[in-house]
């Protein structure tokens, strides 16, 4: 069977525990929750730590702290050895608290987990902090897009730079918790699947054409690791106050105090309500994080498969296609027009049928498996 040592980051909120939970139900491996051995290593030393004092801890005494997390992981070390099976560490990589920025993983530590892959559980900023508001640690405090986005920020920056630390690269993957547990087991029980980073039009498409998407990824599923970038729901927010600037600016008004977003999940839509300057102070933050986070997800893939059934050209679809193809991927669309000579380009190869590359797809995987 062998050993797998996987580092599973997150920030606070993220939902990152709970998929974790949910993977357990499906298979049997070994989990290592950090913060669990950080209270039974202050247990030995007869501190009484818990969620609600664990970081004021940290921050009033960060000598003593910084010795029992460095046992913390001393004994994850020890305990995972060669043995052989899958194993987990849960923790987020950075914290912040009372304007203070604290790190869960240093280099070293890394280097002597030595893990085969590093993924980052991200989620939408809103329902974020939509769970934080109901955590027992988090709930007493009241934070900011921007706090919540330089937060995220540092988690996929720390483990990405971690990934590249080692020669050659580790695996490093983003994982949507909207995309549910299906992904997580493919990325950690079903490694031999190639990964195919989906990229489609977004802007101004709606639930229909969202439902073919899924139809779509669904066929694919069966044989690859699929991406899909509009799992990560900040885009919603991003839409709705460029939407709301616009026509502010147009007919010379203020925006409104409150905004209003509608998100569509998977189980139902759910509407908040945010402060304009809110997300105003965050929105240079939440776009460069949007382009960011795809990027490295298609860095992190095989393929990109850009479905495209309309005919006007997306702008992010494009410019996915051109990012990947300088990353030396392949890129396989789905376009039923005559494409244009820069979509032409930077397309592998172009199908004009939907049944035609999902059977050229599938085809490929099963070569690639006899292959392997």
């Amino acid at each position: 069977m062998g050993k797998t040592v996987v580092i599973c980051a997150g920030q606070p909120g993220s939902g990152r525990d709970e998929y974790l939970e949910e993977l357990r139900n499906r298979h049997d491996f070994f989990y290592y929750h950090l913060f669990e051995y950080l209270v039974e290593e202050a247990e030995k030393q007869g501190y009484t730590l818990n969620k609600l004092n664990v970081l004021d801890f940290y921050d009033s005494n960060p000598v003593q702290f910084e010795k029992f997390r460095v046992a913390s992981l001393e004994r994850i070390i020890k305990e995972i050895g060669n043995k052989d099976g899958v194993h987990v560490i849960s923790t987020p990589y950075h914290f912040e608290w009372k304007g203070k920025s604290y790190k869960g993983l240093a280099e070293n530590e890394i280097k002597a987990l030595n893990p085969d892959l590093f993924i980052v559980v991200v989620d939408d900023l809103v329902r974020v902090r939509e769970r934080l508001k109901k955590d027992i640690q988090w709930r007493e405090h009241s934070f900011t897009l921007v706090e919540l986005s330089k937060w995220r920020r540092e988690e996929i920056t720390g483990m990405y730079n971690f990934s590249r630390s080692f020669v050659p690269h580790k695996e490093f993957y983003i994982a949507a918790r909207e995309h549910g547990v299906g992904l997580l087991e493919d990325l950690i029980f079903n490694r031999h699947k190639k990964k195919v980073y989906l990229s489609h039009p977004i802007t101004g498409e709606g639930t229909e054409f969202f439902k073919k998407v899924r139809k779509f990824v669904a066929s694919l599923q069966p044989y690859y690791t699929v991406f899909d970038p509009s799992m990560i729901k900040d885009w919603e927010l991003v839409e709705t106050w460029r939407t709301l600037r616009n026509k502010a600016s147009a007919e010379g008004v203020d925006l409104p105090r409150k905004i209003v977003v509608s998100i569509q999940y998977f189980d139902k839509t759910r509407k908040y309500e945010v402060d304009s300057w809110d997300v105003e102070a965050a929105i240079n933050s939440l776009r460069a994080q949007i382009i960011d986070m795809d990027y490295k997800i298609i860095e992190s893939s095989s393929y990109v498969v850009a479905y495209h059934p309309r005919e006007q050209l997306s702008a992010g679809v494009l410019c996915e296609m051109v990012q990947a193809k300088g990353l030396a991927k392949f890129v396989y669309v789905y376009y039923p027009y005559e494409p244009s000579p820069f979509f032409e380009w930077y397309a592998t190869k172009i199908f004009p049928d939907e049944k035609q590359i999902i059977t050229f797809l599938k085809e490929t995987a099963k070569k690639e498996a006899d292959i392997g």
